[in-house]
């Protein structure tokens, strides 16, 4: 569980000088400095400020902020690009000074920032090793001590001995890393680093940072890849504009992260709609009664969004027809919702999530990965939908997520969320007949087997 605080940030901002020109830089500080030898409320003096502030604007990287991460949190930071991610983490790690307000850490920081911060291109791998441990306040005997782990771990070779400025981006990552989580760091902060590895050795990388989390000590970890955040972090901070607009649960964190994008209502009626025109099918009246009665969303454990298109009600129903959350694994179920369009909807998408007992994601999609164009809805009109999933699972217990939402009409993969219901389930999966388990690991995939 966290422990005491190890990060507190007050007000902490930072600001960056645009210049207009190269002699702004001399100019501006100078038609400052004359300003201020003039009496304030002059014309004069006006004149002067408005001369000195011609040269540059300020560029708000990071607005005001101020939070707490304790000891043992794994905290993910999401955002768009120009968000303001990079710059939090540079203060944090102490390579850039703030502009208004302060951020105390209290511990032994490791980051892996930008690929070669840190290394000194002519040393070698070797050398680097100990002029970072240097600057991470080891001493070279400590360090000698630990250089046989780290080069184990950075399996790069006799390119260890070898001028850092010959390695490739993915060698120079595996020293990075090797280094920052073999010296023990109170706290490891990795901003998008992983991204240039082979699998293998991020695999390796994801577990050792598991390791480091659950032996007491904090991570910060920025990428842009929502699942190793939901995977790794039990918490999420979401910036955008330079501002933190959400602090809580990685899976809302990621929802309101892909909710940013939100289309116009011009963009939307100026772009083509292929299914416009279209009409879904009338509601049968009896199964919708059903529905109601089997619906299990006031079970949801999260739920967020402004419903313009809004879930209705939801059921997991099995092959005889009744609502059940109790199944046989490579069984099927159905999933039925009922969603109503409080505004007009142009490019309707719905779409289903299945995460495992540790809260990963374990598969998802929706109507535009199922290539099932939903008709364009009216405020008020209703639609209800079947997914039909084979259970090809091992036997365990899993949640079920569902999102409603309106697709960018140029790029299937943004959208606006307007309902996204968390944690439903829980969906139990057992294996009940006699004879060997059907396969090992997380899920089945399509494989058989004869003779070469």
């Amino acid at each position: 569980m966290p422990g005491e605080p190890i990060i507190t940030a007050d007000s902490l901002s930072k600001t960056y000088r645009i210049w207009t020109h190269p002699a702004a830089r001399l100019t501006a500080p100078l038609w400052q400095t004359a300003a201020r030898c003039v009496p304030r409320g002059t014309s004069y003096r006006r004149r002067l400020d408005v001369r000195a502030h011609s040269g540059y604007r300020d560029f708000k990287a990071l607005q005001p902020l101020s939070f707490t991460i304790r000891r043992g949190e794994a905290t993910g930071i999401i955002g768009r690009n120009g968000s303001g991610k990079s710059t939090l983490l540079q203060l944090i790690a102490g390579t850039l000074t703030p502009s208004t307000g302060g951020v105390t850490v209290n511990g032994r920081v490791a980051a892996l920032l930008e690929l070669g911060s840190g290394f000194n291109p002519d040393f070698t791998g070797r050398e680097n090793v100990f002029l970072n441990g240097a600057i991470l306040g080891f001493s070279r005997r400590e360090m000698e001590e630990k250089f046989d782990e780290i080069a184990a771990f950075a399996d790069i070779g006799a390119f260890i001995e070898e001028p850092v400025k010959t390695y490739s981006s993915g060698m120079m990552m595996r020293l990075a890393f090797a280094v920052a989580v073999c010296v023990q760091p109170d706290v490891l902060i990795i901003d998008e680093a992983l991204s240039v590895g082979d699998v293998f050795f991020t695999q390796r990388c994801f577990q050792r940072i598991r390791e480091i989390v659950h032996r007491g000590a904090t991570l910060i970890f920025v990428s842009h890849d929502t699942a190793a955040v939901q995977n790794l972090c039990d918490r999420g901070l979401l910036l955008h504009d330079g501002k933190m607009v959400y602090d809580g649960a990685p899976e809302d964190c990621v929802s309101r992260y892909f909710n940013l994008h939100q289309p116009s209502r011009n963009e939307l009626a100026e772009a083509p709609l292929p299914n416009a025109e279209r009409r879904h099918p009338e509601i049968d009246a009896q199964v919708r009664e059903a529905l109601v009665a089997a619906d299990v969303l006031s079970s949801a454990k999260t739920r967020h969004g402004d419903r313009g298109l809004e879930f209705i009600a939801a059921a997991a129903i099995d092959g005889q027809g009744s609502a059940t959350w109790d199944y046989e694994t490579l069984h099927r179920s159905t999933i039925r919702v009922l969603l109503r369009a409080n505004q007009d909807i142009a490019l309707p998408s719905v779409g289903l999530q299945v995460h495992d007992r540790y809260g990963n994601l374990v598969f998802a999609a929706g109507t535009p990965q199922l290539r099932f164009d939903l008709p364009a809805l009216k405020a008020g009109e209703e639609i209800m939908l079947d997914f039909r999933l084979t259970l090809n699972l091992h036997p365990s217990v899993y949640s079920l997520s569902l999102d409603a939402a309106e697709l960018d009409a140029n790029d299937p993969n943004i959208g606006n969320f307007f309902d996204r219901v968390g944690g439903l389930g829980p969906l139990t999966l057992s294996h009940n007949a006699p004879g060997a388990m059907p396969f090992y690991g997380i899920a089945q995939l399509p494989m058989d087997i004869s003779y070469a």
